[in-house]
């Protein structure tokens, strides 16, 4: 049996990871988590997730630093980048300028949009074998 793909949630607010957790695992994926840029590149690390979904403005290392960190240990894994604040721009047009690529979603996000997205990414990579929501 094929493991679901593994999805690494980051957000500083804990409400939202919890929220996206019940989503996500309520539509067959497995996920882990983490409130900060410094505990994403462990978890990251230590996981070997399938795809990031990470907010840009948090305390301490934000997330477009733990962005390319994390693409730097596991190149070539697919970052979702996502911010309801316009202060975000800059991180991610510096990022872009230094080479990063990440995909960004933009805050607030449908669930069934953001699942939608992830599920396309991870069937066009082969990653996901074809899950169907539990019961």
């Amino acid at each position: 049996m094929t493991q679901s793909p593994l999805i690494l949630l980051v957000d500083d607010e804990p409400v939202l990871t919890e929220t996206l957790v019940q989503i996500f695992e309520g539509e067959g994926f497995r996920s882990v988590t983490a409130a900060d840029g410094i505990s994403a590149i462990r978890m990251a690390e230590e996981a070997r997730p399938d795809v990031v979904i990470c907010d840009v403005m948090m305390p301490g290392t934000n997330g477009v630093e733990a962005a390319k960190e994390i693409q730097r240990l596991i190149p070539g894994i697919p970052i979702y980048l996502f911010s309801g604040q316009a202060a975000a721009a800059g991180l991610i047009e510096a990022a872009k300028s230094e080479g990063n690529h990440f995909q960004v979603l933009a805050k607030p996000i449908r669930p069934e949009f953001l699942v939608s997205v992830i599920r396309q990414q991870l069937q066009a990579s082969s990653a996901m074998p074809d899950l169907q929501p539990k019961e």
